[in-house]
């Protein structure tokens, strides 16, 4: 083994002004944390930029010796800790933490028979101050969404995406390579492709193809379509190597017709679907979504002997149904199952069904386990996932108008910009887009308990309020209301939990 070392390619460095972004790629291939993305000190960013050259490490020592000021003897101790560290770990910077993922420099024998050298200068920001704390990235989104279509071939009773909103003019196919290749220049993370059902979009596969193509394609692509050897051979034209996730919730035609409103050759098409998908190679799951239909030991053990037959299953994830900002809730309510009758399948599948499997079964305890009124001290402290929206993610409808989160689709209140008319910086940086990360108590209404709040500087300035979740408890008009999971929010109209 030669001692040449290099900056792993599973990781992506990016100029964030005040700050360099490091970040884990869409398409890892070897060891690297995943879904990584931490702020590191400039300095760092130009120490890495030395292992994206081919030199030996003793040609390296002195080169980072002479740029940091110190003998090579230092360099080297300083540098060790990043070489081939089998754990994320962090060093401090003015009493701040600086993460890094694992195996972040390694040896250019594992990195892959494509590894190409970028040869990177020392990187430098384009800000002349550091700040390695602020949430919302400087330079534009991470993270993108592009939903293609939100038309499905189901009519799923429980759907919370927006099917109902008539799309007049669509982003051109144009427009979307475009805003591809402006992402990938940036770069971006990923980009993620949702429908509807995206496979309904009459371009799916040359939008899909281009994503692979900068490296940038979703993590996964879920689908309610019934699999053809057309799609297949598409989906296998465009080189996608990460996860199908197929929804599936029964094989009961019953069971479906009722709650997707399908024909009653549904249930077969997409077991014959599911069949061809599985000798074809590609890598694929399964996700059921648990409603008063289907949360039943007998239908799920029907479902659980058909995927038993399937011998390339990744494995089967089982979540209990979640609110819509767009379903009126005493109708959606009746969806919903007990939290007792949660518990009880789950168990059932515990102790009768995951012994005998020969994939992984995930059950989604999350959903019943979610606390609210409970978190003190502002969003920085509330528990649960952290929200993206306007800190590094941008949604993208299919009409082009830009919004900050999925779930909040055409909400005139949260549309930021239109990518049928602005790239993507320029939407990050929009008035819009500015005016709801600085909003001030003045902004809000008389009747939201934010208005007067001691942690309002500090809680909205971290940007970790749900939106999506306010507005699905408390409705549109209530959207500057505190998040459910808050101590100080009064009780949801509309619950969320269990």
């Amino acid at each position: 083994m030669s001692d040449v070392y290099v900056l792993n390619p599973d990781y992506g460095l990016r100029d964030d002004i005040h700050r360099f972004i490091l970040f884990s790629k869409a398409n890892r291939k070897g060891n690297a944390s995943p879904n990584w993305m931490s702020f590191i000190h400039p300095a760092h960013a130009a120490m890495l930029s030395f292992f994206t050259h081919e030199r030996s490490l003793n040609e390296n020592w002195p080169l980072l010796a002479l740029f940091f000021h110190c003998d090579a003897s230092k360099a080297e101790r300083l540098i060790r800790p990043f070489m081939e560290n089998r754990e994320a770990f962090f060093t401090t910077w003015h009493g701040k933490r600086i993460c890094f993922p694992r195996q972040l420099i390694i040896p250019v024998e594992k990195a892959g028979t494509e590894y190409r050298f970028q040869k990177l200068p020392p990187c430098t920001p384009t800000g002349m101050t550091v700040d390695t704390c602020t949430r919302r990235l400087y330079s534009g989104p991470l993270l993108l969404t592009l939903m293609l279509t939100n038309r499905c071939m189901t009519h799923c009773r429980y759907c919370y995406a927006d099917t109902r909103t008539q799309v007049q003019n669509r982003l051109p196919t144009s427009r979307i390579l475009e805003l591809i290749r402006e992402a990938a220049e940036l770069p971006v993370q990923q980009i993620n492709l949702i429908g509807g059902e995206i496979f309904l979009h009459k371009d799916w596969d040359i939008i899909l193809a281009e994503l692979v193509r900068h490296g940038i394609e979703p993590e996964f692509i879920s689908t309610k379509i019934p699999f053809t050897e057309e799609c297949l051979r598409k989906l296998k034209q465009t080189h996608y190597k990460n996860l199908i996730q197929v929804s599936l919730d029964a094989i009961d035609t019953t069971v479906l017709v009722q709650s997707l409103s399908v024909d009653s050759s549904y249930a077969s098409e997409m077991m014959r679907g599911l069949r061809m998908l599985d000798q074809s190679g590609l890598p694929y799951q399964v996700s059921s979504v648990l409603t008063t239909y289907n949360c039943d030991p007998r239908t799920l053990t029907d479902l659980f002997r058909f995927l038993s037959t399937l011998k390339n299953l990744h494995d089967w994830r089982l979540t209990p149904v979640s609110n819509s900002t767009t379903t009126k809730y005493p109708g959606f309510a009746d969806l919903k199952p007990s939290h007792q009758k949660i518990s009880d399948i789950f168990r059932f599948l515990q102790e009768a069904v995951v012994p005998n499997a020969h994939f992984r079964i995930i059950l989604n305890q999350s959903a019943i386990e979610k606390q609210y009124y409970t978190d003190e001290g502002g969003s920085m402290h509330f528990n649960g996932a952290v929200c993206s929206a306007l800190s590094s993610h941008l949604f993208i409808l299919p009409d082009g108008k830009v919004t900050i989160c999925e779930q909040l689709y055409w909400n005139p209140r949260f549309i930021i910009g239109d990518a049928k008319k602005s790239g993507l910086k320029e939407i990050w940086q929009s008035p819009e887009a500015l005016h709801l990360c600085n909003l001030s108590r003045k902004d809000l209404s008389r009747q939201s308990k934010c208005k007067a709040c001691t942690y309002f500087e500090e809680c909205f300035e971290y940007g970790n309020r749900c939106w999506s979740d306010i507005i699905k408890a408390y409705g549109k008009e209530c959207w500057d209301y505190p998040d459910p999971r808050c101590f100080l929010a009064p009780e949801m109209k509309n619950r969320l939990d269990y």
